[in-house]
């Protein structure tokens, strides 16, 4: 009897887990003015590198239902703006469960074929790739030897193709979209390398010490010349799920259901090791860590007096609109192959957990809307959210 009940809370709390969880409270969603055309779209993409891909190496590579949901999106983009005016950035995690690997070692190929599959969904348009965890070999012993690989290969795809900061750098680097967005990109785990290990990045990297890099980070958002400046990154600055140290009773009475969804099996007291280790920032990949807790408040000084609209990150396997006191926004977009939990938190404008991806539009006078979109039903693309960052250009923003 006690264990059809655990079954049927499971049921019930699983039937509940994919509902969008939206918060009112925060501000309300809203259309920019349609008085401007779309001049550049963005579409981001977190964490896609472990995608459905064909049995036989000679078929089409987009048999994933979210790779090519996002080719539909793209190409209908590219139809009307033109490819130059159209970009999907990869936020990390490219390839699972360990980077690219040499060539040789097993698995190689495979992760060759997981890259090509993102670069294919992007069709004409420009693609730009940036590091995750993962990419890194999960911070192990050959991380720098796989995101090396990564670079490597991305770099000989073209002009098109690009890995933003180059593998194994911190960064910055950015990009301008017209004269209303810019894009900069970071490497948490490359500035951890040029503190770790400074003569070998400073042989690939322009900037040569991890202070360089935030003093040139701090530079990108000074004068970027009437433009909105995006800060697009790995790791997410805000997240409602387990990397931000969010846990329930669920966690601590069914811990396993974090790494098998359907594995409820009741571990009380025992269970609560996990969810409290968690939370404790035993993980380095976890917001509750030293680590990154230190990384944040580096990039919130670096970007002081002036502030980005809007940090883009991945890492956490969910799709996030967060907004803050001083109207800043940070997104996760991080469904791209996999799927986690995601709790409810204060700063939430909008959460799910589906796979998914979003959209950045970049209006000719300067307004700047977002948009979610997710796969409810496994295959059909549905937008499940929509908002306008900003109505015009940007002013002098400025965090307190």
């Amino acid at each position: 009897m006690r264990r059809a009940g655990f079954v049927a809370l499971a049921l019930v709390l699983a039937g509940c887990q994919a509902a969008p969880v939206v918060a009112p409270g925060v501000v309300a969603p809203a259309h920019c003015p349609e008085i401007s055309e779309v001049g550049y779209a963005v579409f981001l993409v977190g964490d896609a590198g472990a995608p459905k891909l064909p049995a036989h190496p000679e078929e089409s590579l987009l048999v994933d239902p979210l790779l090519r949901s996002l080719r539909e999106d793209v190409r209908e983009w590219v139809g009307v703006l033109g490819a130059d005016h159209v970009t999907v950035v990869y936020l990390g995690d490219n390839v699972y469960p360990r980077g690219l690997v040499p060539p040789g070692d097993p698995g190689r190929a495979h992760g060759e074929r997981v890259l090509e599959a993102q670069i294919a969904a992007a069709g004409p348009a420009r693609v730009i790739f940036t590091a995750g965890n993962h990419d890194w070999d999960v911070e192990g012993a050959k991380g720098w030897a796989h995101i090396r690989e990564q670079n490597a290969f991305l770099s000989a795809h073209g002009d098109r193709v690009a890995m933003l900061p180059p593998g194994g750098c911190a960064g910055p680097d950015h990009v301008d979209l017209g004269r209303r967005l810019r894009l900069v990109f970071i490497d948490p785990i490359g500035f951890s390398h040029a503190v770790e290990d400074p003569e070998r990045h400073a042989a690939v990297c322009p900037n040569t010490t991890a202070v360089e890099a935030f003093l040139d980070l701090a530079a990108e958002f000074d004068e970027p010349d009437g433009r909105h400046v995006v800060l697009a990154l790995h790791h997410p600055l805000i997240t409602a799920g387990a990397h931000g140290g969010h846990f329930t009773w669920k966690q601590h009475v069914f811990p396993l259901t974090d790494f098998v969804p359907w594995l409820w099996l009741p571990l009380p007291v025992v269970g609560s090791v996990y969810p409290l280790s968690r939370q404790l920032g035993v993980t380095g990949t976890d917001a509750t860590s030293q680590q990154y807790d230190r990384w944040i408040r580096g990039v919130y000084r670096a970007t002081r007096p002036r502030v980005p609209i809007l940090f883009a990150g991945g890492h956490e396997h969910s799709l996030q609109v967060h907004r803050d006191a001083v109207g800043t926004y940070y997104v996760v977009s991080g469904s791209g192959s996999k799927l986690s939990r995601v709790e409810p938190l204060e700063t939430a404008m909008f959460s799910l957990s589906a796979p998914g991806y979003m959209r950045i539009d970049s209006h000719t006078d300067g307004a700047l809307g977002l948009n979610v979109f997710a796969l409810l039903d496994g295959e059909q693309r549905e937008r499940v959210f929509h908002h306008c960052l900003a109505e015009g250009p940007p002013e002098r923003r400025r965090r307190r």
